[in-house]
């Protein structure tokens, strides 16, 4: 299935019509949290989620002597940027080690699953380049087809970080992202009198925190675990948000 198939389907026509207004701003999404990491977060808004993002991240820039703790959407963003730059430059110039030393300082701003990833990206090599590329051209949430997800030899949070830098309209899919996604289709599901997910909009939810304190689940309205080391699923789950958040985004 592609993605003009997948936007085409009733259930999902049907919950991007619904979603639309809260990205908007017609609709109020009141959330409040409190993190042991981020301390408390409280928005009315998709939009005011987005201007109060952090996310903690240590750094040494050029001309700096020692590495300096950043967290603001800004000092994010531009990181980011800088790494995505780093990515695709080193992939044109077919630059194996620079690809590979930009893919571990990807994860490392990441966070989570560090010193795993770190040791993923080190026993590909000088064959990173390739194998993360060829993944990529399967993932390119332009010509993904979700039949042919089986191929994708790896992915999991750190990975999709690498994907979504190295690609057009690609999210990072991790366990929050997951989890945001999730309470959105559950509250789809509550308000228009759904008893179950729909197959169509029921992402997995990758392991570790996101099985503990954020997954929506409640009752019949449930959402898979993440199987361990199964990039099909993950793959899927991953390039499905794509097509969604890419739809909204249009709109």
């Amino acid at each position: 299935m592609n993605r003009d198939t997948y936007l085409a389907d009733a259930e999902v026509r049907a919950f991007l019509s619904w979603a639309r207004p809260y990205v908007a701003g017609e609709r109020a999404v009141r959330h409040q949290w409190d993190g042991r990491r981020l301390g408390a977060f409280c928005c009315e808004s998709v939009f005011e989620a987005y201007q109060k993002f952090e996310w903690p991240f240590s750094e040494q820039l050029p001309g700096e002597s020692t590495r300096t703790l950043r967290r603001s959407r800004e000092d994010n963003f531009a990181a980011l940027d800088r790494l995505s730059r780093g990515l695709r430059q080193a992939a044109k110039d077919e630059d194996a080690r620079a690809f590979l030393t930009a893919a571990i300082a990807v994860v490392e701003w990441g966070g989570a699953g560090v010193r795993r990833n770190r040791v993923r990206l080190g026993s590909l090599g000088a064959e990173a380049l390739a194998t993360i590329r060829a993944d990529a051209d399967r993932l390119d949430p332009a010509r993904a087809d979700l039949d042919r997800l089986g191929e994708v030899s790896r992915l999991n949070s750190g990975f999709s970080k690498i994907y979504a830098l190295l690609l057009d309209d690609f999210p990072i899919y991790d366990s929050r992202v997951a989890c945001a996604l999730a309470s959105m289709v559950r509250r789809y599901c509550e308000e228009s009198g759904r008893d179950t997910v729909p197959p169509e909009l029921a992402f997995s939810i990758p392991p570790s925190q996101g099985r503990r304190a954020r997954n929506p689940s409640e009752g019949d309205l449930s959402f898979r675990d993440m199987r361990w080391r199964d990039a099909k699923q993950y793959a899927s789950s991953n390039v499905i948000a794509a097509w969604l958040l890419g739809d909204l985004a249009d709109h």
